[in-house]
């Protein structure tokens, strides 16, 4: 197999191949950085671009910009508040703080290290397990996927240490806006209020921009502030090896959120984001400082981000089954060429194997050299005029929720939501489990309902099956150590506690 990797390896550093994956990785970049356009457009761009192209090369193609546009998103995240991608919504946790602090440079290339990171981290999964992951999640029914999305929605505590019952309500408003339009599995139109357009329910990309591009316009052009300093004289990164060491187990419990989610057909990269993001704070030392713009929250939030693509890529190659809708465009890239993913492309077609993971490899690399490149040029981004930069904002975003479905209504969606939103802050509700409720609410009930159709009604299938067990089990767990925090320290000998460095 290693033979194979180095003769697809050979063909994609040529010039010419270098030269498009290069340029696939700039544009899906680009793309992923502006609010509401994402990872789906900028391959669905390139899916007839490489027509003319070999079965390898074009693919290779398609995956970097797929690395590039998910990669692309923490750029408006950290320096506008806007996630590029709906996967970047909780690096605004963190990264705008830090922005607004004057460590730009600082987040920003913490952001690029921590997606290098998770990226080649996927990528060794992908290579060393991916016949064994996708047998695992092949065998995951409607009752595993249920306690699977409730066990991530239980992190809704863990994001809302400092107010549960704040963090509750607002868990439970994204899970109402989740239930706009028809129902899962039946049909049944609800809060739709006889308006059509309401049917197809409440989209993803305008809701976001809403929740946190308007609204952060509506609030900048309220409070007049001071431009914030930038601290441009930073040598390097602007990351140290002490905080690259202390993440270590971050990343790499991180990377495993990311594979472990992605694998799973239809939750992706914005679930893992945020789950990474909870995880993260549940574990630090220092839980209080999330939210207020630490190193922590983004090494968790963007390894997992990229660690979700590689975990997308295994049950595609090797089962034939898209882990998000970026990949179910690839399917289509690998059928205009004449292949069929699944078991019989590793018997039948090695070579494009080896092409995936060798483009995989080389997109990592790029990206991240370029984002580190330029490090110092996006920052200077926040000191343009709010009289000029809000705008400009306001234009992007409405082009951004146009953009999502052609449809004016998600326009006045988008609004809706930014208004809406500040209203919520003012109730000091945080948005966290507000987004967690919206992303995972469709997903808890539409296997609910299947599972529940599968046992005739009966709810003893979600306690029978070992792995729905195991994370209704977790689920039970977090939420006991939330309510009681003071129950793990009481269970755990005080010699084995950590205690806070100063």
């Amino acid at each position: 197999m290693f033979d194979i990797f180095l003769i697809s390896l050979t063909e994609l550093i040529s010039p010419v191949n270098l030269l498009l994956i290069m340029g696939a990785c700039i544009l899906g970049l680009v793309v992923g950085s502006l609010p509401g356009l994402n990872a789906s457009m900028a391959v669905a761009i390139m899916l007839p671009l490489t027509f003319s192209l070999s079965p390898g090369v074009g693919l290779a193609v398609m995956i970097a910009v797929y690395i590039g546009g998910l990669s692309g998103g923490m750029v408006s995240a950290v320096l506008l508040n806007m996630p590029g991608t709906p996967s970047s919504i909780a690096t605004t946790f963190e990264g705008y703080p830090m922005a607004q602090r004057g460590e730009a440079v600082k987040a920003l290339g913490t952001c690029a290290l921590a997606s290098f990171a998770g990226g080649l981290f996927s990528l060794l999964l992908l290579v060393m397990f991916a016949p064994i992951i996708s047998r695992v999640a092949i065998k995951l029914g409607p009752a595993e996927y249920f306690s699977l999305s409730l066990m991530a929605l239980t992190l809704v505590v863990a994001l809302s240490r400092g107010s549960m019952i704040k963090g509750m309500l607002a868990g439970l408003l994204g899970l109402l806006i989740g239930t706009v339009g028809f129902a899962p599995v039946d049909g049944t139109a609800r809060f739709t209020f006889g308006s059509i357009s309401m049917m197809s329910g409440l989209g993803i990309i305008p809701v976001m921009i809403g929740l946190f591009a308007i609204s952060q316009v509506l609030r900048d052009a309220y409070e007049s502030k001071e431009l914030p300093s930038i601290n441009l004289d930073i040598k390097g990164v602007g990351v140290t090896l002490r905080e690259v060491r202390n993440n270590i187990v971050n990343v790499i419990r991180s990377s495993l959120i990311g594979v472990g989610i992605g694998v799973l057909p239809g939750i992706g990269g914005t679930a893992s984001n945020m789950i990474a993001y909870g995880v993260a704070q549940q574990s630090s030392r220092t839980p209080e400082k999330f939210g207020k713009g630490t190193v922590e929250g983004l090494w968790a939030t963007e390894s997992a981000n990229n660690a979700s693509i590689g975990g997308a890529l295994l049950p595609l190659i090797t089962l034939g089954i898209p882990g998000d809708g970026v990949t179910a465009i690839l399917i289509g890239a690998f059928m205009i060429h004449g292949l069929q993913p699944g078991p019989l492309l590793f018997v039948n077609n090695p070579g494009v194997v080896s092409s995936v993971y060798a483009a995989f490899m080389l997109a990592v690399l790029f990206v991240v050299v370029f984002q580190l490149l330029t490090l110092k040029i996006f920052p200077r981004v926040l000191r343009i005029p709010q009289h000029y930069m809000l705008p400009v904002l306001v234009v992007l975003s409405v082009i951004g929720a146009y953009a999502s479905d052609y449809r004016l209504f998600d326009v006045w969606i988008m609004l809706a939501v930014g208004v809406t939103t500040v209203a919520i802050g003012l109730a000091k509700l945080p948005l966290g489990p507000l987004v967690l409720g919206f992303v995972l609410g469709p997903i808890v009930e539409t296997n609910l309902r299947r599972a529940l159709m599968h046992s005739d009604g009966a709810v003893d299938i979600f306690f029978t099956r070992p792995i729905s067990v195991s994370f209704l089990a977790i689920a039970v767990i977090v939420v006991t150590l939330s309510l009681f925090p003071n129950l793990l320290k009481s269970l755990v000998p005080k010699r084995f506690r950590r205690t806070k460095t100063h």
